[in-house]
């Protein structure tokens, strides 16, 4: 027991021992921090002008960026609209190109066809003048 009583009260001493240079401490850094510390209050009103000049700054700048993003989007959406509008006539122009194609191929086939009616509107008269050649010469051959 006097063991335990003998460990307890060196224990107790470390612990004062602890206490005390823990309080020497604590006056070295107070006496430390008062050495460091701040000096007096400085006068800061002269960089609230410069603060504020650079904030009005910073406020026209975004301002000028916010700006530019919204030309940017802008001529994007303009951009997107002309590229709407192209496709958009890109296929009426091969469209109508179809269309007339497909027309020339019609008149191609009409002036073919035209020119057979022409031939036998030809063949016809030719004709027409023989029969009427041998009429008169049946008519003058019965009439003589």
């Amino acid at each position: 027991m006097q063991n335990l009583n003998d460990r307890l009260a060196a224990y107790l001493d470390k612990v004062r021992a602890l206490e005390d240079a823990n309080t020497d401490l604590e006056v070295k850094i107070r006496e430390w921090y008062k050495k460091q510390g701040p000096g007096p209050d400085r006068d800061y009103s002269p960089y609230y002008r410069t603060i504020e000049e650079l904030r009005s700054k910073i406020l026209a700048a975004t301002v000028e960026n916010a700006n530019i993003v919204l030309q940017i989007d802008n001529a994007r959406l303009a951009a997107d609209d002309f590229r709407t509008k192209f496709e958009t006539e890109q296929a009426l122009r091969l469209s109508v190109e179809a269309d007339i194609n497909g027309l020339r191929r019609v008149l191609d086939e009409l002036t073919l066809a035209r020119a057979d009616l022409e031939m036998q509107i030809e063949n016809l008269k030719e004709e027409l003048a023989y029969l009427k050649k041998n009429h008169e010469e049946l008519s003058t051959v019965r009439g003589a």
